[in-house]
């Protein structure tokens, strides 16, 4: 019986690999065919081997919309590391101890059970109206939504893997609350900034629908998805530079995860437990 069950378990696993495989595989290989190929013969191997789609998208002016979904990453990722920690940790060592801190957690990880198409609009026009519907404002947006569910991982790890007597060990030390933070806590909670910087990064530079609502009106804000987006339509018979495109998205979300990926398990574990 137990055998019966491994071959099946071995059977399901492969099963998912080759469904996850398969898009992956057609993605790239694609990027390296012209038209002509893709659609007379779209599970072969590139014949001839060509890289003119990624020639022509670095004409198209796809490292503009790189560059600018890249600074759009890495300053919402670097905002949400340093600020969402903090907060994290006030709220972890006197949730017990005062209700405020508990109310003010309860409040901020209800964001976690609201849709976003249910403040879509009140959300595009707030922003317009108050003249940031560009680069800034979409950076300002991904700190706000990245909190609840953020601050719910973090609470949750150092609660669980950063005892409190390390604090009092550092106040017998005459160590402040701002260095023991800083020098002690922070360090200690590297699994956590792993799995969340994973988390953010693959929603951040993957994310469509906010740059469509703020970023759609001057290209020369768009990011790498909007300007996918736009440039399928522009060259929809033309399927190479499509997937060419694709691939350069996957590429660098891909040599993130795999810097990451030691600390990613034991992050999401420690940081999901109440």
């Amino acid at each position: 019986m137990k055998q019966k069950n491994s071959i099946f378990h071995y059977l399901f696993l492969s099963l998912g690999f080759i469904l996850i495989f398969i898009p992956l595989y057609l993605t790239v290989i694609s990027s390296f065919k012209d038209t002509n190929q893709i659609t007379s013969n779209f599970f072969g191997l590139p014949n001839p081997f060509t890289t003119d789609n990624f020639q022509r998208l670095l004409t198209d002016g796809i490292g503009q919309y790189f560059f600018n979904s890249t600074i759009i990453s890495v300053v919402s990722i670097a905002l949400i590391t340093l600020f969402v920690p903090m907060a994290a940790f006030s709220i972890a060592r006197n949730l017990s101890k005062k209700k405020a801190f508990a109310l003010m957690y309860s409040f901020l990880i209800l964001g976690i059970f609201v849709p976003f198409q249910v403040i879509m609009i009140p959300i595009t026009t707030m922003m317009t109206k108050l003249g940031l519907s560009n680069i800034t404002g979409l950076i300002i947006l991904y700190l706000a939504y990245a909190i609840p569910q953020t601050l719910f991982l973090y609470v949750g790890y150092i609660k669980t893997a950063i005892p409190i007597e390390l604090d009092e060990a550092a106040e017998i030390d005459g160590c402040g609350k701002f260095r023991m933070y800083f020098q002690i806590v922070f360090p200690l909670m590297k699994p956590m900034h792993a799995t969340t910087l994973i988390i953010n990064a693959l929603w951040i530079w993957n994310d469509f629908l906010l740059p469509l609502l703020l970023l759609n009106k001057d290209s020369s804000n768009w990011t790498l998805p909007l300007f996918q987006y736009n440039y399928q339509g522009q060259y929809f018979s033309d399927y190479g530079p499509s997937f060419a495109s694709y691939v350069v998205g996957i590429v660098v979300i891909l040599i993130v995860y795999l810097i990451f990926q030691k600390n990613i398990i034991s992050g999401m574990t420690n940081g999901s437990v109440k």
